[in-house]
């Protein structure tokens, strides 16, 4: 199934990565026929006084702020060959995009992340990480200080090589869905990879995994991938060949056969931790985006360990595409 989004915002913050986020809404807009948006949200100011006491910065204030972020954006519109509306608002940037992007039906918004780790990343984070954890459609990170320098209007393709991290969940099936219709409309190369995490590591709830749908699969369940991932490490390699055979053949079969007119996808079985082992593969093979699908996961889980989507996020040298189960309305 298709999936064509119709609608593209880019989150612009005026930074130094601006060029790199319209330049791939710009592309993405232009390869989808879809119409292009660019937003820019006025942080609430918050001031001091001589006497050391905060308040808020006044309405005139606020409105100057909007005022001048207008004009730039409309200077930056002038500079793509093609056109495009402008948005300005004012607030918290992610819940103020994420509150737009929803009110606006988009299907698409592009962010740039300026990276940061340690201590300041795991108490405060960035916006990008919230939209990814927020947004109900499709999010394409940037990762700003790690990628070429490229303007809006280069002529040379942004996507190459486009890779699918699969796991056989609904939010990687949708992923896939994503991944593949990148790789139509840009006619790139599409790599579908599997990870099999360490024995010890091996938990998964009864919705992990869909249904397999045919030949080989019908009647493969939760339960036999469990027994033979958990005896993938025993000196019998029979049982270990058995998995790694049939993910394979999964992998394989989740490509319709009427793409396969034009796609001859690369699948790929890895052993270890997900993240690491998606962006080791996807480093090999000098992909250009990782399409990744987000789980929920307990408000506990987010802030200890974070998901597989969020440390490739935060990891990647290439643009991650985050997709999330809500965000598949555009198919044809």
């Amino acid at each position: 199934m298709r999936i064509i989004p119709q609608k593209i915002m880019c989150a612009i913050d005026f930074s130094d990565f601006t060029n790199l986020t319209l330049s791939y809404g710009q592309s993405m807009a232009k390869e989808f026929g879809a119409s292009l948006t660019l937003c820019h949200v006025v942080s609430n100011m918050v001031l001091m006084s001589s006497a050391g006491q905060a308040y808020i910065a006044s309405e005139k204030i606020e409105a100057e702020r909007r005022e001048d972020a207008g004009t730039r954006l409309e200077e930056l519109a002038g500079t793509l060959d093609m056109d495009c509306d402008t948005m300005v608002s004012t607030g918290h940037p992610a819940d103020e995009i994420a509150r737009i992007a929803e009110a606006n039906g988009m299907d698409l918004v592009v962010a740039a992340t300026h990276g940061g780790s340690g201590v300041k990343r795991f108490l405060v984070g960035s916006v990008t990480d919230r939209l990814v954890k927020i947004l109900s459609c499709p999010v394409m990170v940037l990762h700003g200080d790690a990628m070429p320098d490229v303007s809006p209007g280069d002529k040379k393709k942004l996507l190459n090589r486009i890779l699918v991290g699969c796991d056989f969940s609904p939010d990687s099936s949708l992923a896939f869905q994503y991944g593949l219709s990148l790789a139509q409309e840009f006619e790139t190369e599409l790599f579908l990879a599997h990870v099999v995490r360490p024995t010890e590591h091996v938990e998964f709830s009864s919705a992990d995994y869909i249904k397999v749908q045919e030949g080989d699969y019908l009647g493969w369940n939760r339960t036999d991938y469990l027994g033979l991932t958990k005896n993938a490490n025993e000196p019998d390699g029979q049982r270990k060949d058995t998995l790694m055979q049939r993910l394979e053949r999964q992998l394989a079969h989740m490509v319709p056969e009427e793409s396969r007119h034009w796609c001859t996808p690369v699948t790929a079985v890895l052993e270890g931790e997900p993240y690491n082992e998606l962006l080791d593969f996807a480093g090999k093979k000098e992909v250009d985006l990782i399409v990744l699908g987000v789980r929920g996961h307990s408000l506990l889980e987010k802030f200890l360990v974070g998901s597989t989507t969020d440390r490739v996020i935060s990891r990647s040298d290439c643009p991650v595409l985050a997709v999330r189960q809500n965000g598949s309305d555009n198919k044809k």
